[in-house]
């Protein structure tokens, strides 16, 4: 599979066969005017990078890419601690149709290794496999099937998820079980249970150990 390049709102590099740590959430669960600060902040700080004209093409895109994973991390940090309305994905036949999409195409077009979906996100970390769709599409799979079959349980004729999901390229040593240990630990973080394995929605690998 070769890599793709895709540009809705944050035009980003998706490598062939990669490991994306990506968080999707219900409209409406950030307000708005947080979105435009955080975006506003991006947009300075990647205008300056793309304006210096002693780095090369490799230094501009690593340095883009740092300024993509502080938006990304910031964004979650907001959702984390901050659980804004609304709160569907708290409904057990939600947070249930949710997990069976993702579940739906494991090992087909990507390694489901955790997730975890909280009242109003979902944090889920997956490798793609060789034969898959770029990840725009796997993710578009996800929401709209799961989208249209939650709106029907809930009466709901609205945007159900928010267009646009943030995802990250896992790249470093150590970082897959770093991100393993966040997505386990958020229901905890939050409060809602003491042991990550008490919480019904969230998902690990069975491959996978924790120590």
């Amino acid at each position: 599979m070769p890599s793709h390049f895709y540009h809705r709102k944050l035009p980003h590099f998706q490598p062939a066969e990669a490991t994306f740590f990506v968080t999707f959430r219900l409209a409406g669960s950030i307000p708005v005017e947080v979105i435009r600060r955080l975006r506003e902040n991006y947009d300075l700080v990647q205008k300056g990078i793309l304006e210096q004209k002693d780095l090369t093409e490799k230094e501009r895109r690593e340095l883009v890419y740092a300024e993509q994973k502080r938006l990304f991390a910031a964004t979650d940090d907001f959702l984390d601690m901050n659980l804004n309305e609304p709160y569907w994905l708290k409904e057990k036949a939600v947070a249930e149709i949710v997990a069976n999409e993702m579940k739906m195409h494991d090992e087909q077009w990507y390694t489901l290794w955790s997730y975890c979906i909280m009242p109003n996100h979902v944090h889920v970390l997956l490798t793609l496999l060789e034969k898959a769709p770029v990840l725009t599409k796997v993710m578009q799979n996800i929401k709209g099937y799961s989208a249209q079959k939650s709106n029907r349980i809930l009466g709901f004729s609205g945007q159900f998820w928010e267009r646009e999901s943030y995802d990250h390229v896992v790249r470093k040593d150590g970082e897959f079980e770093r991100i393993v240990h966040y997505i386990l630990q958020n229901p905890v973080k939050a409060k809602f249970v003491k042991d990550w394995a008490d919480w019904p929605f969230t998902y690990l690998h069975p491959d996978l150990a924790i120590v």
